[in-house]
């Protein structure tokens, strides 16, 4: 019986990020745990975890290739579902994301972006979450079966603000790209329509002044508080995040870098899909990296509908082909077929 409760508890660490990985491997390389190994993605920890099992993982939700949630959903499917401990920078007050994972199998959640200001109040409070989580019998905390959850969608009380959301992210090729979806886009739409385009401060508003010069819409740099609407774009500003509130105004938040980048395409496509449900569609253009990714699977959980450029089409196919690695694209198609498919999407949202 000592033998036994002398043997170190066996922690896997699942992160994208080198810097996380090795942070959280050091803070809680103590007090009878051992981190015996580290995986990348969802994807690269199935493959591990299969081979050495682990008593306790710690889980990020935003990652390329295999996202938290999906891994959880594979655990399932699979009958081998550890222990896990979801460790991000989502708040659990602010994301169903977090709530969606909770539900579907992990045991508890903590907070880095909260926990980081106080590193021994984190090192304390994952230790303690490990060692109960190592304890805990995770299929006993699942109320429902993972995808089970069937999106409605949502009422929306009619006001001056948009019913209907169309969201678009891109990065690198993005401007000119940008500019022919939207000269092909009819100006009827009945949505509106926010744009996340990787580009530093102090050249959003340029770029948003010339699109609206140089198509039918209104575009303009977002602002705080600005209230979405039918048929008006608003553009992310240069260093800040675009987050859609609850009621349906935007927030412009200055919170850390997401991938490396900010504005940060998952950032607006997460709050939009918790707040605008199915009725939401999520496109990603030509773009290096995989900003964008986790935030189109979040719209399809939401029950919304998404759209990806396709290679042929695209200057760089980085984000689109991270939306497909996810499985969350609907439709992969030409920048020429995209406009017409947005417009078809939203039209049949309208009741």
């Amino acid at each position: 019986m000592l033998d036994q409760q002398l043997k170190p508890i066996k922690v896997c660490i699942v992160n994208d990020s080198n810097l996380v990985r090795k942070y959280l491997s050091d803070l809680i390389s103590l007090d009878g745990i051992e981190v015996i190994y580290t995986a990348i993605d969802g994807e690269d920890a199935l493959s591990k975890i299969s081979a050495k099992k682990p008593d306790v993982i710690l889980l990020d939700l935003e990652m390329p290739k295999m996202d938290g949630l999906t891994f959880i959903e594979e655990m399932v499917k699979s009958g081998t579902l550890f222990p896990t401990i979801i460790v991000s920078s989502f708040s659990q007050d602010d994301s169903k994301l977090v709530l969606d994972a909770l539900e579907n199998g992990a045991v508890d959640f903590v907070s880095i972006q909260e926990g980081s200001q106080n590193e021994k109040k984190l090192q304390n409070t994952l230790i303690t979450k490990i060692k109960i989580a190592h304890k805990s019998d995770p299929f006993q905390l699942i109320q429902q079966n993972i995808g089970s959850l069937k999106p409605k969608r949502k009422i929306i009380p009619r006001t001056d603000t948009s019913e209907r959301l169309v969201v678009i992210g891109t990065s690198t090729g993005g401007p000119g790209t940008v500019q022919k979806v939207l000269n092909d886009l009819s100006t009827e739409i009945q949505a509106g329509i926010l744009l996340v385009q990787h580009m530093p401060k102090g050249f959003t508003k340029q770029f948003a002044y010339r699109l609206s010069k140089n198509t039918g819409f209104i575009v303009r740099e977002a602002e705080e508080g600005d209230i979405i609407k039918d048929g008006e774009v608003l553009v992310a500003p240069g260093d800040f995040h675009m987050v859609v509130q609850p009621n349906r105004k935007i927030h412009l938040d200055s919170s850390e870098k997401r991938f490396g980048v900010r504005p940060s395409v998952n950032m607006t496509m997460i709050s939009a899909s918790e707040v605008y449900g199915a009725n939401l569609v999520g496109v990603i253009l030509t773009g290096m990296g995989h900003d964008g990714g986790f935030g189109m699977k979040s719209i399809k959980k939401r029950g919304g509908h998404t759209i990806v450029q396709n290679k042929e089409t695209s200057v760089i196919f980085g984000m689109p082909k991270a939306v497909i690695d996810l499985d969350a694209a609907d439709h992969v198609l030409s920048l020429d077929e995209i406009p017409g498919k947005i417009f078809e999407e939203v039209q049949n949202l309208v009741r």
